[in-house]
Parts: C-alpha cells; sequence; structure tokens
C-alpha cells in the first residue's frame, strides 16, 4: 500500500508461510533493453497504490486504467514499455498471470533465515531506504496538493515545467524535506568508499576479503550502475535552460553532486582493485565499447549532441571504426577518467589523434580502454 518505492530485494524480509519466486524472460534481453524496462519502472517511484483497480482485478468490476499501479500491473507495463508483452493485458493482470507467462522462466531463488536478534540490529539502524520515502512523499504530498493529478516524479516535473507560479512551493520542500541532503547519510556513513587513501589503510584480512568483493561489484556496472544521475543531470539542465526555475536549479545542484560521488566511488573500487587484485579488475571491470548499442543508449540520454554527431560520421563514413567526433581514422578506444566533470555519463568515446590532442586540451583525462 506504499505504491512504487526503489528497495534492495536482498534487504527484505518475508514471513516464514509466504511464497517467494523469482523470474526472468526465457529469451534474454540485450542490455540496452534491459536498461530501458529498468528506467521505466524507476520512472513510477511514487506512484500511488490503485485498491480499487486490484479489486476489480480479483471481481471482475469496471476497469479504470489510471496512471496509479499495483504490483503486477507495474511490472507488465514495465516489459511492455520496450514491446513485450507478458500478458494479454498489462494493465489488468494479476502476480498468477505473470508466473503462467509463456514469456517467463522460474529461478531458482535462495532465501536466508534471520533471527530476532538481527531483526532487532537492523530496527536500531538509521534506515535510508526509509528516509528516502519519507522525502519523497513530502515531496509529493506537497505538489499532490497543488495538483491532485500528480503521482511521480515525472509528474512533479511537468508541474514545475507548465506552473512556475508553484515553483516556489516545490523549491521549499525540495529543502525542508531533505531530500536534497540524503546522499549525505551515504558518504558519511561509508566514507571509505569515496577515499582510495583510507580504503588502502583496511588491511584486516577479512575486511579485505569483503572489499574485494565490494569492489567487483562496484565496478561491474561502473558505467550503468550509476547512469541514472548523468540522464537527471542532463534532463533538468536541459529544463532550466528552456525554462528557468528555482526548481530546476536545486536539483541541477543536487544531481551535480550524485555524477559526482558516483564517480568517485566507482574510481576509488577500480583503483584498489588495480593496485591489490588487477586480474579481477581486467575479468570484471564493465566496459561499453564506442557506437555500441548500448553506448547509444546511454549517449543519447546523457550527451545527445555526442550521439548525433557519431551517428552523421558513422553514416557518412559507412564504418562504426570511425572518430565519435570527426570521422577521421586511425582510431582509439578511450574511457574518460574524469567524467563526472567533463562528460557526465559518457562511458567511452572512439576517437583519432587530433580529436585526442584538442580534448585533452579541454581537460579531459582520456585513458585508453586496452
Amino acid at each position: 500500500m506504499d505504491g512504487v518505492q526503489a528497495r534492495n530485494i536482498q534487504r527484505e524480509f518475508f514471513e516464514d508461510d509466504e511464497k517467494v519466486s523469482a523470474f526472468r524472460l526465457k529469451t534474454p534481453l540485450p542490455a540496452h533493453v534491459i536498461a530501458q524496462v529498468a528506467d521505466y519502472a524507476r520512472s513510477q517511484i511514487g506512484t500511488r497504490y490503485s485498491l480499487p483497480e486490484a479489486v476489480a482485478l480479483v471481481t471482475g468490476g469496471p476497469k479504470l486504467r489510471t496512471k496509479r499501479l499495483f504490483c503486477s500491473r507495474l511490472v507488465a507495463r514495465a516489459y511492455q514499455s520496450v514491446g513485450i508483452q507478458l500478458v494479454r493485458d498489462q494493465d489488468y493482470c494479476s502476480p498468477e498471470g505473470l508466473r503462467v507467462s509463456p514469456l517467463l522462466v522460474e529461478l531458482a531463488l535462495q532465501t536466508e533465515v534471520v533471527s530476532q536478534e538481527e531483526i532487532e540490529t537492523m530496527a536500531r539502524r538509521p534506515n535510508p531506504i526509509a528516509m528516502t520515502h519519507k522525502a519523497q512523499n513530502e515531496v509529493l504530498d506537497v505538489a499532490r496538493s497543488l495538483d491532485p493529478t500528480v503521482e511521480s516524479f515525472q509528474d512533479l516535473a511537468r508541474l514545475i515545467k507548465d506552473h512556475p507560479e508553484w515553483d516556489r512551493h516545490i523549491a521549499d520542500v525540495l529543502q525542508s524535506s531533505g531530500y536534497l541532503d540524503l546522499w549525505r547519510y551515504e558518504v558519511e556513513t561509508h566514507p571509505w568508499r569515496y577515499d582510495h587513501a583510507f580504503m588502502a589503510t583496511m588491511t584486516e584480512p577479512d575486511i579485505q576479503q569483503d572489499l574485494r568483493a565490494y569492489c567487483i561489484g562496484t565496478v561491474q556496472e561502473a558505467y550503468s550502475g550509476g547512469i541514472r544521475f548523468a540522464v537527471n543531470l542532463e534532463h533538468y539542465r536541459q529544463m532550466h535552460q528552456v525554462l528557468p526555475r528555482q526548481s530546476w536549479q536545486l536539483l541541477i545542484r543536487l544531481y551535480e553532486t550524485l555524477v559526482s560521488n558516483d564517480h568517485s566511488r566507482r574510481e576509488v573500487a577500480r583503483a584498489w582493485l588495480a593496485a591489490a587484485h588487477p586480474v579481477d579488475l581486467e575479468l570484471h571491470m564493465e566496459k561499453i565499447g564506442p557506437h555500441s548499442d548500448m553506448w547509444f543508449s546511454i549517449v543519447d540520454r546523457v550527451e545527445p549532441r555526442l550521439g548525433a554527431l557519431a551517428r552523421i560520421m558513422i553514416e557518412n563514413e559507412k564504418s562504426a571504426l570511425v572518430c565519435s567526433s570527426c570521422g577521421d581514422e586511425p582510431i582509439t578506444d578511450y574511457r574518460i577518467a574524469n567524467a563526472a566533470e567533463a562528460m557526465p555519463g559518457v562511458p567511452s568515446l572512439r576517437l583519432c589523434e587530433d580529436c585526442v590532442g584538442i580534448r585533452r586540451g579541454f581537460g579531459e583525462r582520456l585513458e585508453s580502454l586496452g
């Protein structure tokens, strides 16, 4: 009944008599399509639960088709957004309907028994997920007091754009709710994640093992894991350029911070593995090659002019093995070591020698992908 909220499934509690299942598509999706499904689901955060429509699914009453959601509708709509129809009607499907979908296969699922002592210990700790939900709801409650049709943060953006007279109200609640400062808890609780010198002092054998697992997991999604921050940053920058708003300014500063923090965290993990376990880094570091489908799916959202330019060069030269900027050859593929400042979210570039020199002159730190 909390509506759509982001949670870590590995930290969810289930009662002993609950049935827990996990499913995947029988035919795996390309990474860039999976990202689109996840983007759709994330865009619905904050959307309220529709009890009447969930009841109508069971009772057979009138079937409204509102923006509100219940769990199986969210899943079906997320896949429908990329053209995959898991069930006959994505607006009215049950969990059982998804379970028997011919497109899905059930996975083996592992659960762990949690002791009462562990539950009590966790209850005494600060809960950043609950803090996030509270702040999000405060913001959306104010927005809904102005416009009852608001469901998600996408609707909030529409409200800010269409109603400049309400901009100050939204800006005030963004600040008073603590929404703009939620990131501080993570940085203050885990400072070692953002400081290689700090991480290098953590030399106890047990901690080293945990660090290795953490760093591997972090570099495995070095680019895809935090792309939402860069996407939102670009979105708010474009909106503010066209329609200046105080709320856009606050959100731009927030996402500049989130992009920078995420980049720092992944660079620290990368540096630690390079020093301590270079083979792990070679095996697990995420690499998104320039001009691939995944590359374009990211660049089109975070640096659309680069995506458009690269397509023109590829079309002109009838080859993807050309410079992203000018179409020349020979080329080398690079990662941008300071991408958070230079080109937030861009995972790699394919460049000729002249363009490398130009970009380095502008302050980009380019490193060969190898």
